[in-house]
């Protein structure tokens, strides 16, 4: 009897929070592409499912200018106010101590962003 491989739940939440962040902002925060949009974080490693965290960027954004992170860190205070993004930075430092999502934690998320066509109307 083969065995089942384990559920991989960060990658399948990613997956859809991914798809969510991307339907929600429908363009580049950094650069106004509409193209190869992928879901971006500001913060790497850490605060993988915070929706201030994660916006959609171009992967010229993302991946090749490595976020970008001059250009969206003026998005982020535009958008949010410096007390926020302040207040994400220190959510980062936080989380970089050490944050272990449960099971349960994992299925929340999806929970909350599967459904994107339904929540984005």
């Amino acid at each position: 009897m083969k065995r089942k491989k384990p559920v991989n739940y960060h990658k399948k939440t990613w997956d859809v929070f991914s798809k969510w962040v991307r339907e929600r902002d429908k363009k580049c925060v950094t650069c106004g592409a509409r193209n190869t949009l992928q879901a971006g974080h500001f913060w790497h490693g850490v605060l993988d499912f915070d929706e201030m965290n994660i916006n959609a960027q171009c992967s010229q954004c993302n991946k090749w200018k490595h976020g970008n992170l001059a250009v969206y860190s003026n998005y982020l205070i535009d958008k949010y106010g410096l007390k926020k993004f302040k207040e994400l930075e220190l959510r980062h430092y936080i989380a970089m101590k050490g944050e272990i999502r449960k099971q349960k934690d994992y299925e929340d998320l999806i929970n909350k962003y599967g459904n994107t066509k339904e929540k984005n109307q």
